[in-house]
């Protein structure tokens, strides 16, 4: 018979809450509810369609040391799986490590209670799972860090671009050896939480915990593994369709602007041996809506009408909306921003970012506000987006392996 499982990720309890605020009814931030309730529809679902295994792939917070109310909220649907017999299997996800050495991860209180049927990975690990519709074969990867080499002896004269490789290898080998242990006839899931060399970064690039590294899509194609749950890339993707199925679940909500455009969800895997099936399932998450507008060519006697017009299209009620708009300087005095606010009410967050321009002199690339610059890799991208856009995936790629290297050779020498 099939196995349905249920491939969750990167929860992140505590993350986007700027752009929310208190309830003044539950004491709560409703983006943190917002958080709670896309968890609460993939646990009805998992026992509404009755699962076999609930599969997480790391990343339960926004940080190794959660606050209780976090703790607590995610421990409830847990209890709910553990309630319903349903098998439920954590990975430990970068956000979920202490960067000091230590055993200890957010997950370990499941491990120390001994949570019934709820099975923790912080190390790698291959075992077989039973469940009430037979068994399947795991193989588990924890998140992935050089502090796992950097500590010991022979491996202390590499430098951290070495170390890296040393990972790499080291850990595509023990994969290899797990698939060679693997009984062909029963079905096989693996699941990681890690960044590979075929998927699409989103916004989690902005919220590393640490360094990361980039692992090859290669690694995981045997014929003996049927689905690969990965976890850490918060946009949802098909990384292979089969033999194996390669997929990252996404982040289960929005975190910020970054995840503007992408839906939310999880995963429902039918797991059967050469003949495993999945689809996305959406959380319906909240909108998040940007309004961009050009002010600086517009007569002033409409400017306020123009951007109002903009602003009211636009706008969903509930949503977390950011008005975006170039303006003169010597325009700003006929903007009443208490009059847009009021067009905002209806939204759950609003929040005006106007650019202001010198009158006398204009920027030759106004996007790169100093928001912008912040990060390093957003104002490349923007620069190229105006200047070579028919170029700019190729050199922000070529951009991105740079900031890895220098990343890594600042974090040999700290």
């Amino acid at each position: 018979m099939a196995i349905k499982i249920i491939h969750v990720s990167d929860i992140h309890f505590g993350s986007g809450e700027s752009h929310g605020r208190i309830n003044p009814q539950t004491g709560l931030n409703v983006r943190f509810e917002d958080f709670v309730l896309a968890l609460t529809k993939c646990v009805d679902f998992a026992l509404e369609q009755s699962v076999d295994v609930f599969l997480f792939s790391g990343d339960a917070y926004k940080n190794a040391s959660p606050e209780p109310i976090y703790q607590k909220y995610f421990a409830e649907q847990m209890k709910r799986l553990s309630d319903a017999a349903i098998k439920t299997i954590l990975v430990v996800g970068n956000h979920d490590q202490l960067l000091r050495a230590t055993q200890s991860h957010a997950m370990s209180v499941f491990q120390s209670l001994e949570v019934p049927g709820v099975m923790t990975i912080d190390r790698p690990i291959s075992t077989i799972i039973e469940t009430r519709n037979g068994p399947f074969q795991l193989i588990g990867l924890p998140h992935i860090t050089r502090h796992q080499l950097m500590t010991l002896d022979k491996y202390k004269d590499l430098s951290a671009v070495e170390i890296d490789k040393v990972l790499v290898s080291h850990i595509t080998e023990i994969l290899n050896k797990y698939y060679l242990d693997l009984d062909a006839t029963i079905p096989c899931v693996v699941t990681a939480h890690m960044s590979t060399d075929s998927a699409l970064a989103g916004i989690e690039e902005e919220l590393l915990v640490g360094y990361t590294l980039t692992f090859p899509t290669e690694m995981f194609v045997n014929d003996r593994v049927d689905y690969v749950a990965l976890g850490h890339i918060h946009k949802y993707q098909v990384l292979r369709e089969a033999a194996p199925a390669v997929v990252y679940a996404g982040s289960l909500e929005r975190v910020d602007f970054g995840e503007e455009k992408e839906d939310k969800g999880y995963v429902f895997v039918t797991l059967e041996r050469g003949n495993t099936r999945f689809e996305y399932k959406s959380i319906d998450p909240r909108p998040f809506v940007t309004v961009d507008a050009d002010l600086t060519g517009i007569d002033e006697a409409g400017l306020q009408e123009a951007l109002e017009a903009k602003i009211k299209k636009s706008l969903v009620p509930g949503c977390v909306m950011r008005v975006r708009y170039k303006i003169n300087q010597d325009q700003m005095v006929m903007l009443d921003e208490e009059r847009l606010r009021a067009i905002g009410k209806e939204a759950l967050s609003f929040k005006l970012s106007p650019e202001i321009l010198p009158s006398h002199q204009r920027a030759r690339l106004p996007q790169l506000t100093e928001s912008a610059v912040l990060s390093p890799l957003s104002a490349v991208e923007t620069y190229l987006t105006e200047v070579a856009p028919d170029k700019k995936d190729r050199l922000l790629g070529k951009a991105k392996e740079i900031m890895g290297r220098v990343q890594a050779e600042l974090a040999e020498g700290s």
